[in-house]
């Protein structure tokens, strides 16, 4: 299944890697995202919490993203945030 970022969450996550100074946290932030889209490609309607038909919310430490299973197949990334609290948070 593919799974797409809008530009918004592309950038938000942009600017919390160009601001996190250590680079042991960048790389994270990094494998994070990759994880991330490697399980919303396979089993997206499981992940996280409902939030109304098609829209989902997953907290992933160090991150959250929400996203939206449209009815034509595929994930949409329309939201991400610094995940707060827990031992992998920023």
């Amino acid at each position: 299944m593919s799974v797409e970022w809008e530009e918004a969450p592309l950038d938000r996550f942009a600017d919390f890697y160009v601001a996190e100074q250590d680079l042991a946290a960048r790389e994270g932030l990094v494998r994070c995202v990759e994880e991330i889209n490697a399980r919303l490609a396979v089993d997206p309607w499981f992940l996280g919490e409902s939030r109304g038909p098609g829209r989902r919310i997953w907290f992933h430490p160090p991150l959250v993203v929400g996203y939206a299973l449209p009815p034509g197949g595929g994930v949409v990334v329309f939201y991400v945030n610094r995940s707060k609290g827990g031992p992998d948070a920023g």
